[in-house]
């Protein structure tokens, strides 16, 4: 097989990516070995941070050797293929010899240490989809868009049914919104899911709640779907079609609400609309959390002074409810300047995917920064109660091998796009322009 050639630039360091990624990882740490503060001030057992360190150090590693990957082989179908099934029999292999873990079963033990398999196919859905999708010259969008979703499924199914609801939720929205990057006609595209999105949430809430008000949701999107239809000629097939995905999502989440669900998974929608619930609820953990970061305050209470985590209040506190534990420690001064840096490093990666010639790097990128995005988000919004409570880690911060190295694998994929001479020029152009 011949491969095309690829002009690179010298590798170098890009800051706006090197630099907030260390100092988060650095953070991490420190909030890390803050949790294993004792009450009488000395340090317990640090196991868990030296591990991290371990798994930095490896992920950073890794980082750096991707940066050197010529990364234009990946639209080899021939270097994805191996990529994919890896992933399945990865995923399949934690039905067969995954450990039972708080009822569930997520991870596989290599060698003492815990990998978890969810967080790999994060990153395959994004190369897969790329992938796929730089065949569109060749063939149709729309059937790019089929085989994609046909090639997600496996995962998704996969990884729901560990069970991991949140994780193969958020596989499913990274496939679709690297998927809809790869679409033409984004004015177009944008408008049909907001239309398609507005009647599935009404039919859902208002099926859930009873509360007919939700019904101004889906009349909104009905008159979007009227005007659309009446703009163009060429949009008519397109928004009708979402309009009746749209009706069809909302149906099909009643019944999946209903009768497909787990209980703790309702019981988590339930704690997230009322969290003030008994302490013996799946709302406590969230109600600890909410007071661990209000007691911060403005500058926190410093290291390790935590008092929710260190009597064990807060739970989870090294991994699921780490940033309440640095919020209650360094206060809103520190958790601001953290979402500023989780920030640059999103906006770094956006803005290249934008300014990308390449829709092929441009997909990977733009999955990339989403995948950071949710994760953030999701765990974030999390701590604070304004979403359901679910299993997301935060990237860097968490402690965990595999989330932890496969963030610093995205990172390293970006790096060597944005050494990829014509984009990294690309990109540039754009940030002079600010």
């Amino acid at each position: 097989m011949k491969l095309k050639s690829e002009k690179q630039k010298k590798v170098k360091a890009d800051l706006y990516l090197l630099i907030p990624t260390v100092l988060i990882s650095f953070i991490g740490l420190i909030t890390l070995l803050s949790t294993t503060i004792e009450s009488n001030g000395q340090f317990g057992d640090i196991s868990i941070v030296r591990k991290q360190v371990i798994f930095l150090i490896i992920g950073f590693f890794i980082y750096f050797l991707v940066t050197f990957f010529k990364i234009s082989l990946l639209k080899y179908i021939q270097f994805i293929i191996p990529i994919y099934f890896l992933t399945i029999i990865l995923l399949i292999a934690v039905y067969f010899f995954g450990p039972v873990i708080n009822n569930v079963q997520r991870w596989l033990v290599i060698g003492g240490v815990q990998l978890q398999p969810s967080e790999i196919a994060k990153v395959t859905v994004i190369l897969t989809t790329a992938c796929i999708f730089s065949f569109k010259e060749k063939y149709n969008q729309w059937i790019l868009l089929l085989i994609s979703f046909i090639a997600v499924l496996p995962i998704f199914l996969l990884v729901y049914f560990e069970p991991a609801g949140s994780m193969s939720l958020l596989i499913l929205l990274i496939w679709f919104l690297v998927a809809f990057t790869g679409l033409s006609n984004q004015l177009r595209n944008s408008i049909a899911l907001i239309i398609a999105g507005s009647l599935a949430i009404s039919i859902f809430l208002v099926s859930f709640s009873g509360n007919w008000l939700y019904v101004l949701i889906g009349i909104i999107g009905a008159l979007i779907w009227i005007f659309s239809f009446y703009f163009r000629d060429n949009w008519r097939i397109v928004v009708s079609v979402s309009a009746c995905i749209g009706i069809f999502l909302g149906f099909v989440s009643m019944f999946l609400y209903k009768d497909v669900l787990r209980d703790y998974q309702k019981n988590r929608i339930e704690a997230f609309l009322n969290p003030t619930q008994s302490t013996q609820d799946i709302g406590f953990n969230v109600n600890q959390a909410r007071i661990a970061i209000g007691s911060g305050q403005i500058l926190g209470k410093g290291f390790g002074n935590g008092t929710q985590s260190k009597r064990d209040f807060l739970p989870e506190h090294q991994t699921d409810f780490i940033f309440a534990s640095f919020a209650e420690e360094f206060g809103l001064v520190g958790s601001l300047f953290l979402l500023v840096l989780y920030g640059i490093i999103i906006i770094r990666i956006l803005t290249i995917g934008i300014s990308s010639s390449d829709s092929f790097y441009s997909m990977i990128l733009i999955g990339i920064a989403m995948k950071i995005l949710f994760e953030v988000f999701i765990n974030i919004g999390t701590n604070l109660g304004v979403i359901p409570a679910t299993g997301i880690p935060l990237p860097l911060m968490s402690a965990g091998g595999t989330i932890t190295i496969m963030t610093l694998f995205s990172l390293g994929i970006v790096q060597s796009i944005i050494n990829t001479k014509d984009i990294y020029q690309n990109s540039e152009n754009i940030i002079d322009n600010y």
